[in-house]
Parts: structure tokens; C-alpha cells; sequence
């Protein structure tokens, strides 16, 4: 096995320039530091200072093409149309800034079309304000924000909604951070990320954003919609204390359907601090889940996250046929809360390989997580889940139901404790024991490592949970002090040559005490 690396995105910081520092000058464009946009006091044949404003996004994009300036869109005001910016590059030293005037936020209403369409562009920066769309069913056909091959570019505290397409859809960008941006009501995702290649599109931060209510793309009848958060085809690519809930729920077709947060085609994806809960996909559709490394995904790692009652897998981990290879990838310190609830074969953990080649699903390392499941198994294998190097390592199981369900092949199992208050069974087995003695799974040196306790948690088991900053208040999967897995834990350093994180899933040190725990937390 290899050892796992995290990788840590570093994006250049785009420094705040406050609108108090432009001039006031009503004499030409040549002069104009800003242009300010009033929709009910402006007018078009106006400078655009700040006492002199335009009236609308037609005029602005006309004199965007004579002279580059920042933008301010008086707030609490709708403004119509499409704001476009091909080809402009603004210095390191003052990006060019789009935003609202005042304490409220502007709304820019782009109908059937994109509010913000951005080609070619450099440091430009779009923050505090809101972006319409006439609803994924009812006009619109596009995106809301789109950025494309444009690099060094910041979105913050943004909400996009009422899109066909996505409320945020980046392609081909680099050095991107996309902030505390809200999308809600759009039918192919929430935030989009894509490249035509993976060199194209890449260090990118997605941090504090929330995907909720993105149902699907009423016109795509061919593959997946409906998602939250999204990655394709890039490389570095970080989603950080990030939500995705009640997503999916009208993809207009059955198949393979759409998952909270996810990834597909990348290299390096880190998915960490995120809450994915009650997503959903179409009645009979597959998928509907939490969390997804999917086809040709590599080197990329979920972390101290939660995923709880969505219709689909907590954890999807997927290859599809035609893609690139899927391997070295790593869940660690995560949870699983009653997923799989409806989607047919899912569980909170589910492997699923339509390549039907072992050797295209292959090296992942699932340690330290927590799974309580009463509705579904634990691992679910589909029939087609050819795969190799599988490492389930030092988790905690708890299931009312058959833990493990599908064909168990190409998986390591060792240092797990499985617990159920109806059952002691394990596949066809009658007990941990048995299952150990027959498949040499739970054992090293003909010791079994395994267990089958109660681990002695605290509980309650369900949560409701909504904001990533709160996930340490997730106190029910902590151990009590007289827990019998207390210093449990096999070495993963000594055993599979893991570099272990520093912190357990409530920010304790690993280790803590004398040796690891099972789970996501840390004894002293």
C-alpha cells in the first residue's frame, strides 16, 4: 500500500480594496476609477461615478469595452440582463472587483440567460451579490455565474439560484476560490467544476459554500443531474467545510443519478469539514447519496466529514466503464448515518465497478470512520464491484441489519470492531469468529484483531446537524471512558505505512493516549 499524502491547496490571497477609495469624477471614461450602477436614479448617458451612475447592464458592457473599472451595483436593486467580461486582466495588486453598494446586496436578474458571463479574464473578484435565473423549468437555459479560462479570480458571498444549468459553473479555470456562495434551485448542480483536461482546471477552493434544492436538469435525459457540489477533470481541488442537502430529487429520468459532493476524472481532491444529508435522486434511479470518489478519481482523500438519510450511499466509491484508472485514494475519520435508504443495493458504504476489470478499481485505504446504519448494510458490494487493495481498517460498524451485503472480494479487513443489537452474523457466518477463521479477514499472524464488543459509545446515534462549523458537536460517536476498544487500534504506520493525521474528528491529537482507537476519536 501506498502512503497517502494530503494535499494542501495554497491560493494566493486577492487583497480587499474598499470603495471608499475611488474618486468621484464626472468628467470622462478616460478618468472613471469605478462605475456605479443605479437602475432607478441612473442614466445611460451618465459618466457612472458614483453621483452621476448608469442606469443599466447593457451600458455597462459597452463602456467595459472602452475602459476596464470596478463595478457597483446599488443595493437592494434588480438589474437586468447579462453582465459580460471577455479578455480582462486586472493587476495582482487590485483585482477588478464587482459588488453591490451599501449593506444590501444587489441582484442581477439574468432571465433565460447567465447573470455573469466571464471569458479570459484575470484577477477578477465578485463579491456580495446575488444572481436569478427564470427557473430551471420555466426559461432558463444556462448557468448562472460562468467563468471560464480565466485564472486568479475570487467569488464571495454570492447566491445563485433559478438556473437550468448550474448556479456556479467554472471550466477550464485556475487559481479560483469560491466562498461562502449559496445555490439553491438549480437543475445540473449547485457548483459545478470542469476541465477539458486536467492540467486546465485545477487549484481551486470551494470553502463554506451551500448546495440545497439543486432538483435536475428537466432537458438532460442521458445521464446524471440534480447534484450538489461537483468536480470533473481537474487536478487540486479543495471542498472545504462545505453543505449539500435535498438535491436530486427530480433528475427526469432513471439510471445513474446525482450525489451531494462529489468527484469524477481528478487528481487530488481533498473533500473535508463537509455535511452531506437527505439528498436524493429519481423514483427507481440509482445513486441519490453523500459523498463520491467516482470514476478515475486519484490520490484524493474524504475527511472528517458527516453524511446522514440520504436516498443513495453515504460513500460511493465508483468506477465507471471507459474511465481512467481509480486508485490511492483514502476516507478516513468520517461518519455514516442511516444512508442508503432507499436506492436499490446501497448501503453507507458502497463499491460499484462497471468495468468489470479489477485492476481499474484498485488501492483504498477506509480507516477510523464510524458507521450506524439501521435501514441498510454497512459495505454494500454490487455485482459488478471487481476491485483489489481494499483496506477497511480500525471502524467502527454498527447495524441492526446484515452488515456486509454483495460479493466480498479484492478487501482487507482488520482492527474493526462490528456491532449489532439483533445480530451477530457476518455474511453467511454466524459470528466475527467464524467468518475470521474461514476467510482470513479480522486476523494477522493467526491473531484475530477484529471485534465484536459494543464500543461502548455515547450516543445518541442521529443527529440533525446542518452546519459544518459545528460538526464537534457530533458528541453521540465519542467513546466512554470505560470503552473496551480503548487503545485498540492497530498501528496503521507500523502495519500499512500510513502517515497518520495529527487530529481526530473533534480536533483531539492522534495518538492520545498509549496507543490509537477504533473510530473517530481519541482517549486519553
Amino acid at each position: 500500500m501506498r502512503k497517502y499524502i494530503i494535499l494542501i491547496l495554497i491560493i494566493p490571497v486577492i487583497s480587499i480594496v474598499s470603495c471608499k477609495s475611488f474618486r468621484k469624477n464626472n468628467s470622462s471614461d478616460e478618468k472613471i476609477s469605478a462605475y456605479y450602477v443605479d437602475a432607478k436614479n441612473g442614466a445611460d448617458n451618465n459618466h457612472g461615478t458614483v453621483d452621476k451612475p448608469i442606469k443599466s447592464i447593457k451600458e455597462l458592457n459597452l463602456r467595459l469595452k472602452k475602459k476596464i473599472a470596478d463595478i457597483y451595483f446599488v443595493g437592494g436593486q434588480i438589474f437586468d440582463g447579462t453582465l459580460e467580461l471577455t479578455g480582462i486582466k486586472g493587476p495582482d495588486t487590485h483585482p477588478f472587483k464587482i459588488s453591490s453598494l451599501g449593506e444590501v446586496r444587489a441582484v442581477i436578474n439574468g432571465g433565460n440567460a447567465e447573470a455573469i458571463l466571464i471569458k479570459k479574464c484575470q484577477n477578477i473578484w465578485i463579491s456580495d451579490i446575488d444572481i436569478k435565473g427564470n427557473g430551471r423549468k420555466t426559461g432558463n437555459k444556462t448557468n448562472g455565474l460562468s467563468i471560464s479560462h480565466s485564472s486568479k479570480c475570487m467569488v464571495e458571498n454570492l447566491k445563485a439560484e433559478g438556473f437550468q444549468k448550474s448556479g456556479i459553473d467554472l471550466y477550464n479555470c485556475s487559481v479560483v476560490v469560491v466562498k461562502n456562495a449559496v445555490t439553491a434551485d438549480n437543475g445540473f448542480s449547485g457548483i459545478n467544476v470542469m476541465g477539458s483536461t486536467r492540467y486546465l482546471s485545477g487549484k481551486i477552493r470551494i470553502q463554506d459554500c451551500k448546495a440545497e434544492n439543486n432538483p435536475g436538469d428537466p432537458t438532460n435525459l442521458d445521464n446524471h443531474s440534480g447534484n450538489g457540489i461537483l468536480v470533473g477533470v481537474s487536478d487540486g481541488v479543495t471542498i472545504d467545510h462545505c453543505c449539500a442537502t435535498n438535491n436530486g430529487w427530480d433528475m427526469p429520468r432513471q439510471g445513474n443519478g446525482p450525489v451531494g459532493i462529489w468527484a469524477w476524472e481528478s487528481d487530488h481532491v481533498t473533500i473535508q469539514y463537509c455535511i452531506s444529508y437527505r439528498n436524493k435522486t429519481a423514483k427507481n434511479a440509482k445513486d441519490g447519496g453523500g459523498f463520491d470518489l467516482d470514476g478515475g478519481v486519484t490520490n484524493s482523500l474524504i475527511q472528517y466529514c458527516l453524511s446522514y438519510e440520504n436516498q443513495g450511499a453515504g460513500y460511493g466509491l465508483f468506477q465507471y466503464a471507459g474511465a481512467s484508472p481509480w486508485s490511492n485514494n483514502v476516507v478516513r475519520y468520517c461518519v455514516s448515518i442511516n444512508d442508503g435508504q432507499t436506492t436499490e443495493g446501497s448501503g453507507s458504504f458502497f463499491i460499484w465497478n462497471g468495468s468489470n476489470d479489477l485492476t481499474q478499481l484498485t488501492n483504498c485505504l477506509i480507516y477510523n470512520n464510524v458507521v450506524y446504519n439501521s435501514k441498510a448494510p454497512i459495505i454494500s458490494f454490487e455485482n459488478s464491484s471487481a476491485h483489489k487493495n481494499f483496506v477497511f481498517c480500525n471502524n467502527i460498524f454498527l447495524s441492526s441489519e446484515q452488515p456486509v451485503a454483495g460479493t466480498n472480494s479484492g478487501n482487507t479487513f482488520q482492527g474493526n470492531d462490528w456491532w449489532s443489537d439483533k445480530s451477530k452474523k457476518i455474511m453467511t457466518y454466524g459470528n466475527l469468529n467464524d467468518w475470521a477463521k474461514a476467510t482470513g479477514q479480522e486476523m494477522m499472524k493467526g491473531h484475530l484483531v477484529g471485534m465484536q464488543v459494543d464500543p461502548e459509545l455515547r450516543g445518541p446515534f442521529l443527529t440533525d446537524i446542518t452546519d459544518p462549523y459545528q460538526l464537534d458537536k457530533l458528541s453521540g460517536y465519542t467513546l466512554k471512558p470505560d470503552s473496551p476498544l480503548k487503545n485498540k487500534g492497530l498501528d496503521l504506520t507500523t502495519y500499512f505505512h500510513v502517515i497518520q493525521p495529527i487530529r481526530d474528528f473533534y480536533g483531539n491529537p492522534v495518538p492520545l493516549g498509549n496507543g490509537n482507537e477504533p473510530g473517530i476519536y481519541e482517549m486519553k
